[in-house]
């Protein structure tokens, strides 16, 4: 097979002509950008074709050659963060790309530009990669409500030119989805000559070991609304740093985003009350020729879970909201919100006691899933445990495999709700 190697880094992206975004955006980037513009002509011509002794580059492959490598071990938890984010309760879209072939372009999204379906050395599943001025979104209104969470993972090429574009997200609210495949800017929302549509974008910095290091940045816009974001070194493209997870929550007017476990912005009155969003985009401006953003795990979700109810009154809560790496048992840093505020009932309620059970899909062999279930309901009771200072002698814990699907294992989807984990109370 025939390797590419590409560099790694990532970003959200929702292009629309050039704006006050993208002019505040150009500001900030200019500020720094004469400092390194000396060390940018002499990286482009500089082709990376192999893996650099500091292992700062990793591997696109194009063709499939099995399950890709778990990601880095030695990968810290945010369980001592202050992530508060909680995922919805239902589960409706999801872009991990399981089931589409390597090489191809995603069956259910759309584009105006190009990009395909690989696999990325030492990290999991398959991600697709993004290339520049271009488009990308699941092809079909989403009608989200009220209240919706929205996750993805993001990274980027290693090395990373600090003068390609940036990638963003958007929430919108569009009139018609065929009007806007073509490009039709009226087939969009708007109130007062303000687009329903709310737009960040993300660009990751440089790393300090060089002379020239620099901060992200980015910027989000809502009508007038705007503002510039310091990512700090929360995106950066080496190994370690690379990997970003995006959490959005939307809770009416308000917007909470989250880069890892760092909550960005969280903005009380920043949607408009009329705004009904069915779409999410990404996107991508201009980039180096070597450069590629990539994204995968795209969640959207709906629904305010009554965890407390759920658990104490009806005796039982299913939460899909815990997440672990893949034929593994160690959980994802991004599950801190649920563990968090299932250890805050069991607090209060000091006398509960619950049984962890864990569930998998249909995948695999029966008896691993089985032995899977078990292991993962006790990483759960670990971590809220040690982490949380749950007492271990109110936890018991089961596992059931593949043999008690919520619902047919029949897509990415219906598998995605199937891994979960109960928690029973049983006094």
């Amino acid at each position: 097979m025939k390797k590419v190697i590409l560099m790694l880094a990532m970003v959200l992206s929702v292009l629309s002509p050039i704006d006050t975004s993208a002019q505040l955006l150009k500001k900030l980037k200019d500020k720094v950008e004469k400092k390194v513009e000396d060390k940018l002509t002499s990286e482009k011509e500089t082709k990376v074709e192999e893996q650099e002794e500091n292992g700062q580059t990793t591997t696109v492959q194009s063709e499939n050659k099995g399950s890709a490598k778990d990601q880095n071990k030695n990968e810290s938890t945010s369980y001592k963060s202050k992530f508060d984010f909680v995922p919805g309760e239902k589960l409706i879209a999801l872009g991990d790309f399981s089931t589409d072939e390597i090489g191809n372009f995603p069956a259910k999204w759309s584009t105006d530009g190009s990009g395909e379906v690989v696999t990325l050395e030492g990290y999991e599943g398959k991600w697709l990669m993004m290339k520049d001025r271009s488009q990308y979104y699941i092809d079909e209104l989403l009608q989200l409500p009220d209240n919706f969470t929205i996750q993805f993972d993001l990274m980027c090429s290693i090395p990373f030119n600090w003068g390609s574009g940036i990638i963003n997200f958007e929430i919108k609210d569009i009139v018609d989805i065929d009007r806007y495949r073509k490009g039709d800017n009226g087939g969009e929302m708007s109130d007062n000559n303000i687009n329903y549509s709310f737009r960040m974008d993300l660009h990751p910095g440089i790393p300090a070991t060089t002379s020239y290091g620099s901060n992200g940045y980015g910027h989000y816009n809502m009508g007038n609304q705007h503002a510039n974001i310091d990512l700090k070194e929360s995106w950066l493209p080496v190994v370690e740093k690379n990997l970003l997870h995006v959490s959005i929550w939307r809770q009416k007017e308000r917007l909470r985003v989250y880069l890892n476990e760092n909550k960005i912005i969280d903005l009380p009155k920043i949607l408009p009350t009329k705004m009904k969003p069915n779409l999410f985009v990404l996107r991508t401006e201009g980039f180096e020729e070597e450069d590629h953003y990539f994204a995968t795990n795209l969640r959207i979700a709906v629904g305010n879970p009554d965890t407390r109810n759920k658990l104490l009154t009806e005796g039982k809560l299913v939460t899909n909201g815990i997440l672990f790496a893949v034929n593994s048992d160690k959980i994802k840093p991004e599950s801190y919100g649920v563990l968090k505020e299932i250890a805050g009932i069991l607090k209060e309620s000091n006398d509960v006691k619950v049984i962890i059970v864990g569930h998998t899909d249909s995948d695999g062999d029966e008896a691993s899933n089985l032995e899977l279930s078990k292991k993962r309901a006790t990483s759960v009771k670990n971590a809220l445990s040690s982490d949380f200072g749950i007492d271990a002698s109110r936890m018991e814990t089961d596992g059931k495999g593949e043999s008690q699907p919520e619902v047919p294992n029949k897509d990415a989807i219906s598998k995605a709700k199937n891994r979960r984990v109960e928690f029973i109370k049983s006094n």
